[in-house]
């Protein structure tokens, strides 16, 4: 009786969803593998095919498209039977709710499913997948990627919700040069499919339209990372784009969780020739070579000895934060390190922990972001919606 009461509460919330003015985004998928075959497969609902502007057939589940580049165009085969070639493919979703699975064993791709729509273009002879999905969909889905696992608390999935549809709103235009609008990498939000959560399926109806604005009622560029290691940067000194709500400030949340301090040991003799070869570190002078192997950072800094961004330091020597100190031991470097990522915005396990401690959504997220609210986009002021 339960699990159907939950059921319930879930769909009620889905079609809350559905009632409002719908905004769908154009995800590339697969973006980091290079694609060159995968089957479709209908999950739930009635799915259509369109190839070249024509209707070919609908299909349902337990039905397989198997689609693969030839040169310029897509063949599509559904259950091993040849339907054709075609320049572009649009494989849509008429169903209540729609949802497919993408697999191909052979190449070891990961197989996954995804809500709504999906798009297929030959670009370079390889395919490009594209998932069109509506932003809610979207945004639970790059919830539970991005740190769906690392906590239960729904405070949190609220906030995490609320962050990654204002991001994916904000930067929607990120990636038309590239024909769609965002990445699943974490160049734009990390996402790998349909949310499978009814936890965090739920946070994000709660909070469906519900975005961060600053002082001028604009949305605003909602950066998060990992963990700051007990503080957080300024945009501009990651960035060089001074924002009014992107600022540095002290965090003791963060600092008894799991990604707080890191370690990295390197050989002196390979620390100092990586920095000769990519800063052209003087080696010569004493002086400065003892301070890059006792550099100190009380609180966080933007330069490493010799004037080199520590942005490029984390970069060159592949480090989880820029906020670290060296010591030597022997003939090693040792690396001390505090944090995990770019550090700039909401410190996410800052923000669990925050929720643990019973914490509210809206003291998390001005917390972090600061000077900012929270209301529905329908509210803005401005046009900022998609437009396809």
């Amino acid at each position: 009786m339960r699990l159907i009461s939950l059921l319930f509460i879930i769909i009620i919330e889905i079609v809350g969803i559905k009632s409002a003015k719908a905004v769908f985004l154009d995800i590339s998928i697969y973006s980091s593998y290079n694609v060159k075959s995968i089957d479709f497969s209908p999950l739930s609902g009635k799915y259509v095919l369109e190839a070249d502007e024509r209707i070919i057939r609908d299909f349902h589940k337990g039905e397989v498209i198997n689609i693969t580049p030839l040169r310029d165009s897509v063949l599509l085969q559904i259950n091993h039977t040849n339907v054709g070639l075609f320049k572009e493919v649009s494989i849509y979703g008429r169903g209540f709710l729609n949802a497919f699975s993408l697999k191909n064993e052979t190449e070891k791709l990961p197989s996954r499913s995804y809500d709504d729509h999906l798009k297929i273009r030959i670009i370079a002879g390889q395919l490009q997948l594209i998932n069109n999905v509506d932003l809610e969909h979207y945004v639970a889905g790059v919830v539970q990627s991005e740190g769906g696992g690392s906590s239960d608390d729904m405070q949190f999935f609220f906030v995490q919700a609320i962050s990654c549809r204002t991001y994916a709103l904000v930067n929607y235009l990120k990636h038309t040069v590239d024909g769609h609008n965002l990445c699943d990498e974490v160049h734009c939000q990390y996402y790998t499919g349909r949310c499978k959560s009814s936890d965090i399926t739920r946070a994000v109806a709660r909070t469906s339209g519900e975005v961060i604005v600053d002082s001028n009622q604009r949305m605003i560029s909602a950066a998060f990372f990992s963990n700051c290691g007990g503080e957080t940067v300024n945009s501009e000194d990651v960035w060089s784009i001074p924002t009014s709500y992107l600022k540095s400030r002290t965090d003791s949340f963060c600092t008894s969780m799991s990604k707080a301090k890191w370690e990295r040991i390197i050989p002196k003799e390979e620390f100092l020739k990586s920095l000769d070869i990519a800063f052209n570190f003087p080696l010569e002078d004493s002086l400065l070579v003892d301070s890059a192997l006792n550099f100190k950072q009380e609180h966080r800094k933007t330069i490493f000895v010799n004037q080199i961004p520590l942005k490029q330091m984390r970069r060159e020597f592949k480090l989880r934060s820029t906020f670290f100190e060296t010591d030597v031991k022997g003939d090693k470097v040792v690396l001390h390190g505090r944090g995990f990522g770019h550090g700039v915005g909401l410190c996410q396990q800052g923000a669990i922990r925050m929720a643990e401690l019973g914490y509210d959504y809206h003291a998390i997220i001005k917390y972090y972001y600061k000077d900012t609210k929270t209301l529905h986009y329908s509210e803005l002021k401005y046009n900022f919606l998609p437009q396809f």
